[in-house]
This record gives C-alpha cells, sequence and structure tokens, in this order.
C-alpha cells in the first residue's frame, strides 16, 4: 500500500506543478477508441496491448516529442498515461509538459509514436498530429522522415519532431542528467 500512496503523491504534486487543471484531466487517461478491448484487474483499458499498472523498471528509457504549429510550440501534456482513477501508469506515459515520453515496460519489447498517441487518446497521421493539422513534416533527430508517423519507433534519447505549416529549426532539446 505504501507505494500507492506514494504513486498518488507524487500524481498530485506533477499535476500541481504543471498547472494541470480540470480543463487538461482528459488527456491524462488512456483512449477509448484505440482500446484492444480488456482491462486490467485494476479496470484501465488495455491499448494496444500496453497495461496501466504499477511502475516497471525492467526496461526504462526516454524519447523527446515537440509539437510545432506554424513555428510555435504546442504543448505535450503532462499526466498522458496515468490513470489516476484507476492508480497506474502506462507503459508509455509523460510525467510533465515538457515533451519527455517514458518508457517504462516489464519487458524490452518495441514501442512507436503511435502507440504512445494511442495511450494519449489523440490522433496520428501524416495529416494530423493532436491538435496539428494538414501536410505534417516530421524529423526524428533533425532527418526527415517519410513513412508513417505511427512507425517510428521509439528509442532511447530519441528527439522526434512534427510540424505543420511553416517549417522552422526546433528549440533545441538536452535531456536532463540521468534521463
Amino acid at each position: 500500500m505504501p507505494g500507492v500512496i506514494r504513486f498518488l503523491a507524487v500524481g498530485i504534486v506533477v499535476a500541481a506543478l504543471s498547472g494541470c487543471g480540470s480543463s487538461s484531466n482528459k488527456t491524462t487517461t488512456a483512449a477509448t477508441t484505440q482500446s484492444s478491448g480488456g482491462t486490467t484487474p485494476n479496470g484501465a483499458r488495455i491499448i494496444d496491448g500496453i497495461r496501466c499498472q504499477p511502475e516497471h523498471l525492467e526496461s526504462h528509457y526516454h524519447a523527446h516529442l515537440t509539437l510545432l504549429a506554424n513555428g510555435r510550440s504546442v504543448k505535450v501534456p503532462a499526466l498522458i498515461g496515468i490513470d489516476l482513477q484507476h492508480q497506474c501508469l502506462y507503459w508509455l506515459h509523460t510525467h510533465d509538459a515538457t515533451g519527455v515520453m517514458h518508457i517504462e515496460s516489464p519487458d524490452t519489447r518495441t514501442y512507436t509514436l503511435g502507440q504512445f498517441f494511442d495511450v494519449w487518446g489523440q490522433p496520428l497521421s501524416a495529416t494530423k498530429a493532436a491538435s496539428l493539422h494538414g501536410t505534417l513534416k516530421v524529423f526524428v533527430d533533425k532527418r526527415r522522415f517519410s513513412g508513417n508517423p505511427r512507425n517510428i519507433v521509439l528509442k532511447p534519447h530519441e528527439l522526434i519532431t512534427i510540424e505543420s505549416g511553416r517549417t522552422v529549426t526546433p528549440p533545441p532539446y538536452t535531456f536532463a542528467p540521468g534521463l
């Protein structure tokens, strides 16, 4: 039980510090449209085979997502994939609004950007990424990506940028020590 209490306390602190109010709580729970039809024992949906469970650290790394609309930054919300109602984390989640995607899995399987967007409950295609619309430009580690953005494999310290409208140099991002 102490782990659950710690998880809830951390979730509340993260929500308070990140400025997540009730208007963005929708992004803290998993999508229902991409559910693989089942639920975990705690009642949370299973999305693309990804479960919502207590924290797993068998495989633990981070990637970064930048969204730009006409050169302006669009926030990737805090608490994506953190389900406060069911007191669990999806294996793909965010803690804050920095764009850092946490991949914390019970095994070493491969995860994709499409799965992250499904956990987020947002669309991802060549013409739509969350609130971005139109012909999108996608970059992986500053190289143009021409395939389906859903298929981008999430790798440690990978920098992913999705832009709509005019193309600009994305703001620099450096992973904090220990990430």
